[in-house]
């Protein structure tokens, strides 16, 4: 079993609703490390429904991911956090593809 598998197995309660949402939660908290472990919060913050789902508990499930720039940078490029966010999901038994839209 991968971390990822057992991060997903122990997420599960008796909330059908939360399960559904289990492997996608598994996924915002993986991606936030890797952004971690990047330094990515050295440039940016973290805000909005999902950041108080995953960091204060609030009853509610949103897929979207808020950040804000902590100050601006017309040279701020999201995407060389890229690598960080995969071997983050490497680490956790998964490999992933990022591309930017």
């Amino acid at each position: 079993m991968t971390l990822f598998d057992k991060m997903v197995e122990d997420f599960k309660t008796a909330n059908a609703v939360r399960n559904d949402n289990a492997v996608h939660e598994v996924m915002q908290q993986i991606a936030l490390a890797g952004l971690a472990r990047g330094g990515f919060f050295d440039h940016a913050a973290f805000y909005g429904g999902t950041c108080l789902h995953l960091l204060f508990g609030l009853d509610r499930f949103s897929e979207d991911m808020d950040f804000s720039l902590l100050k601006p940078d017309l040279n701020f490029n999201f995407e060389e956090f890229f690598p960080a966010i995969v071997e983050e999901f490497k680490l956790a038994g998964k490999d992933v593809e990022i591309k930017m839209k």
